[in-house]
């Protein structure tokens, strides 16, 4: 028999099904319709999922009908890889890079250079699960974002085939195996969803179930176990302990019942699913199983043959990975561009483009390049101009100055000022510690005597508080953890409030209130999206009246745990009432940082939020505060707001300069106007 390793053979091509090109149309339509209309579809992001069966599923045939007629090959089986998935992904990234450098500003040109390393090697999933956190930009605003599925499958395609090899010659049950690795993945999806939920949802090792489960699928097709030996093996199950039996199965019908509940289960997901739920976890179940249903009822079943087998669901399956790949850069430079979430007309263009583009570059380019006649030049210039593209994306990362031709020294320095950065540009890293992010200190050479701690509303403090000459002579550490309230964690009948990776808030109070140098505690968070959530829009997230006031309760409760405890240290406490959260992004309010698109468009003014809508959106947020400053009269309670808002606005800029980075977040400048402000109130 021939072994693997000499074997010349190209691998074998699974049955052609047209149903299973219904079913990626239906995933990526499902995904589209989630980034570009959410609110019609707020579940639509379980497309992925259902792409990771499909491709565990054909994949997987591939290579276990390949290793039982002895012809598989590892060159030929990612030579295959490469003719899928580079041509189509060379024209987008080629397309986000010249796109970006007309219109992203310095910093995002520098991110994208980074992703485009990630899409080129990848490993996008693993890029995106280091960034995810609160000083990360928004979602939308990330062109490439989309490639962190990608990279899961061919960090997959790397793993999955040595294993099976392995198991191949060792004679390992491949069903077994299998199943033993779908078993440990799923557990670490379920238990990370709760404990880190970037890691479950980026992780491989959380996903690989996902792909594994079409590889099931393909191993009992391929070895011939229907649903006759099905039957058979729970009818032998159950004379064991029942007199039952099932009776006979009819083939069609069964076909017909499995593809319905199939489908159910997709639309089912696809409508109520939604991105705050625990997601994958348990719920991702809904949309694998339905389409592992799906595509185990085969092409026969009623669903499939008349309506997945459809000539226009065939033609969006036929070209849905380039119309996958097109949709979000589109859509994520428009939201780029219009600094906000785009009107529904510039959506609509932008899928309608992607359309286009994608049939467009599945016509000319992944055709006929993945079925024309092979040879090694072809190969070598694909891979060839992946490296080229990783390459110009990393100079561009590891620069770190490169700058857009349309952007003048002007608009630079203004755009430089938002930098987030900046708040810890006279700050060191703590000695000895791990995350020198998440622990800055202001002389690195002598004990610090201020903390300040919180989460990312604490660090836009940073700027403004190293330069404040009141307390300039105090040295002052910033612990932070991204997106953790400065409150001890608080458990309540068994359910977990405000924790925080690592535990970083509990060691950092912990620490503070331990240490003889530190005489002063400074606390910042972003309270209120604790109490009631703002959404993309940046509005209101719509909870109940009920919900608000129940997670108000809870906040009050850790924050005079938290004070309690602080207090009983005999340290000085300063509690800073947080700043306005903004409804719109300050880089509205300038024409002049984003001028190549902003043409025409008119500057917000006033660059301010209306003060009544301010104090109603905090409402619960200061009533806390009100009450925890009759209970603790010793804590110095600062109200930032009454520095950034006069009696009708709360403004975002001032004198010519923007005071904020984002929404919710102070520039360095904003910080530094702030404390130049306050400084009366800080002295010691």
């Amino acid at each position: 028999m021939k072994t693997p390793d000499t074997v010349t053979k190209q691998l074998p091509h699974p049955k052609y099904r047209a149903d299973i090109d219904g079913l990626r149309a239906v995933a990526v339509l499902a995904v589209i319709c989630f980034h570009a209309f959410p609110k019609i579809l707020k579940g639509g992001f379980i497309g992925v999922d259902i792409f990771f069966i499909i491709s565990g599923f054909l994949i997987s045939g591939i290579l276990l009908s390949s290793l039982k007629k002895g012809v598989f090959s590892f060159k030929e089986f990612y030579i295959r890889r490469i003719l899928r998935i580079f041509p189509a992904l060379i024209i987008v990234l080629s397309a986000c890079y010249c796109i970006g450098w007309l219109v992203l500003l310095p910093e995002e040109f520098q991110q994208l250079g980074k992703h485009m390393v990630g899409g080129a090697g990848s490993v996008s999933n693993l890029f995106f699960w280091q960034e995810a956190g609160y000083f990360d930009n928004s979602a939308n605003t990330k062109p490439l974002l989309h490639l962190w599925s990608l990279g899961v499958e061919e960090q997959f395609y790397i793993v999955w085939p040595c294993l099976l090899l392995l198991a191949w010659k060792r004679n390992i049950n491949a069903l077994t195996m299998a199943a033993c690795i779908i078993t440990g993945s799923f557990a670490v999806n379920v238990y990370t969803v709760h404990t880190n939920a970037v890691q479950s949802f980026y992780s491989p090792i959380a996903r690989f179930w996902e792909l594994l489960l079409g590889g099931l699928l393909a191993y009992i097709q391929i070895h011939m176990i229907h649903e006759q030996r099905i039957r058979q093996g729970i009818n032998s199950l159950l004379s064991k302990f029942t007199p039952c039996r099932l009776p006979a199965l009819n083939p069609i019908m069964l076909q017909n019942t499995l593809s319905i509940l199939g489908v159910s289960l997709i639309v089912f997901a696809a409508i109520f699913v939604d991105k705050k739920m625990p997601f994958p976890g348990w719920w991702a179940l809904l949309p694998t199983l339905g389409a592992y249903l799906v595509i185990a009822a085969g092409p026969l079943s009623v669903l499939n043959r008349r309506i997945l087998s459809s000539r226009p669901l065939v033609w969006v399956g036929l070209i849905s990975y380039p119309l996958y790949l097109w949709h979000w850069p589109l859509l994520s430079f428009a939201t780029i561009m219009e600094v906000k979430t785009p009107s529904l007309g510039i959506r609509v263009t932008a899928v309608a483009l992607a359309f286009v583009l994608a049939w467009l570059t599945y016509q000319f380019i992944e055709r006929p390049i993945r079925f024309g006649k092979r040879s090694k030049t072809r190969i070598s210039v694909l891979m060839l101009l992946m490296v080229l593209l990783a390459a110009l994306g990393g100079s561009a990362y590891v620069k770190g100055n490169v700058r857009s031709s349309t952007l003048t020294k002007e608009m630079v320095d203004q755009v430089e000022k938002l930098r987030f950065g900046l708040h810890f540009a006279k700050w060191s890293p703590c000695p000895n510690e791990e995350d020198t992010w998440n622990c800055k200190i202001l002389n690195p050479h002598k004990p610090a005597e201020i903390a300040l701690i919180g989460d990312s509303h604490s660090v836009h403090l940073a700027s403004g508080l190293a330069e404040l000459d009141t307390i300039i002579s105090q040295n002052i550490i910033s612990r932070n953890g991204n997106g953790c309230m400065p409150v001890f964690e608080l458990d309540l009948a068994g359910k977990r409030y405000f924790p925080c990776e690592d535990d970083a808030i509990n060691k950092a109070l912990e620490e503070a209130i331990k240490s003889e140098s530190i005489k002063v505690i400074m606390l910042s968070g972003y309270a209120v999206w604790k109490i009631r959530p703002i959404n993309d829009e940046l509005q209101l997230e719509e909870i109940s009246d009920e919900q608000v006031k129940e997670n108000a309760a809870i906040l009050e409760k850790a924050l005079n745990i938290t004070l309690s405890r602080l207090v009983a240290s005999g340290k000085k406490i300063v509690f800073f009432v947080d700043t306005p959260v903004l409804d719109f992004e300050p880089t509205e309010c300038s024409s002049k940082i984003r001028p190549l698109y902003l043409l025409g468009h008119t500057s917000k003014d006033p660059c301010a939020l209306p003060r009544p809508l301010f104090e109603q959106r905090n409402a619960e947020y200061h009533r806390i505060m009100r009450s925890a400053q009759k209970a603790f009269p010793t804590v110095k309670f600062i109200n930032l707001y009454d520095y950034l808002c006069d009696q009708d606005l709360c403004y975002a800029a001032k004198d010519g300069m923007l005071l904020y980075g984002d929404h919710s977040h102070l520039s360095a400048d904003g910080s530094r106007y702030l404390f130049n402000k306050m400084a009366d109130e800080l002295k010691f």
